[in-house]
């Protein structure tokens, strides 16, 4: 009797084991399957209040799984048309599939014009301008932005010249990765000699390689301006471009490529004669989009400077925005795309 109760027990046991090993086996499918959908899907975010989300590609007589609120990240599995609406598939919350119309829904799309919009921004914007990574996520596919310059960090104006790191860089490193969009950092010069030209470079290399995801595709960008006497290097401008030439060979020759960013009044003063590309910041009066070029301004200063001209691949419009086409107070510039290509 005794050892039929022991079979017994036995045989239950092995039972409740097969069992768990069964259902464990089906939470693993089950996350691979649901991984390797998101890994295939298309990153989108919904741009639309309070969209439905459904249980079926039809909005009479079915069920409405939840309400999904604007800046919410989905994954499209697939888009269709039925019965005249255009529909997504979707995957939220990393895991339930439903669908939504195809209107409350936008994903990153290659713009193709000769010159693309590019916003930068720092610590100040999420500070100021977005409230939560979704919010940014939304300016972004909103206003069409085809590239992204995340400040990195730099090195302080004080006469120490503490080096610092940008605190809120990585909300807009996620938000560019998710969506897929190109984006490259943009670090603040401030050295005084070769010693500190060796340290920016580690720092920079540094950074690079901590931080740089798989849409991290855009050269580093080498912010060299004045600060009205309150930069450290504000004294030495006429060594300054040597300087600076020595810190893109430098970097060059750890295989990372630079672009310099200056405003028009100091890259045509000082600068334009670096072997490199630029990125100027000239603001015009007015609050739009231009659908001009930099050197079209012909009253700025360095639109007579040819070296300074053939070498600008970027424009800096403004700092504030674009008045109603884009009513974020960020700063915003035109690249011509082909550079990046």
């Amino acid at each position: 009797m005794e050892n039929k109760k022991k079979k017994i027990f036995l045989m239950i046991f092995i039972a409740v084991i097969i069992l768990i090993i069964c259902a464990i086996g089906i939470v693993i499918y089950l996350d691979r399957k649901n991984q390797s959908e998101i890994d295939a899907s298309i990153h989108a975010i919904v741009i639309s209040e309070y969209a439905p989300f459904y249980k079926e590609a039809k909005t009479d007589n079915v069920k409405q799984i939840k309400v999904l609120n604007k800046g919410e990240n989905v994954y499209i599995l697939d888009e269709f048309e039925q019965d005249g609406i255009d529909w997504y598939k979707v995957k939220v919350d990393g895991r339930k599939n439903g669908y939504v119309r195809a209107e409350n829904v936008q994903y990153f799309e290659e713009i193709n014009k000769e010159r693309v919009l590019v916003s930068d921004v720092s610590k100040f914007n999420y500070e100021t301008d977005f409230d939560t990574k979704e919010e940014y996520e939304v300016f972004l596919i909103e206003n069409e932005i085809s590239y992204v310059y995340i400040r990195a960090g730099g090195r302080g104006y004080g006469k120490e010249g503490v080096m610092y790191v940008d605190s809120n860089y990585q909300i807009f490193v996620d938000a560019c990765e998710y969506l897929g969009i190109p984006y490259g950092f943009y670090f603040l010069d401030e050295a005084l000699n070769t010693e500190e030209i060796e340290e920016e470079v580690d720092f920079i290399k540094n950074f690079l390689d901590e931080n740089a995801g798989e849409y991290c595709t855009l050269p580093v960008a080498l912010d060299i301006e004045r600060h009205n006497g309150e930069g450290r290097a504000d004294d030495i401008w006429n060594e300054r471009a040597e300087l600076v030439q020595e810190l893109i060979d430098s970097l060059k020759d750890e295989n990372i490529d630079t672009i310099v960013y200056s405003n028009a009044h100091t890259a045509n003063l000082y600068l334009s004669s670096l072997d490199t590309k630029f990125w100027i910041a000239y603001y015009p009066e007015e609050d739009t989009i231009p659908d001009y070029w930099y050197f079209d301004i012909t009253t700025q200063e360095g639109a007579d400077n040819l070296d300074l001209n053939k070498k600008t691949v970027g424009w800096q419009f403004s700092e504030n925005g674009a008045g109603d086409e884009i009513t974020a107070r960020v700063d915003l510039s035109l690249f011509k795309k082909d550079f990046f290509e």
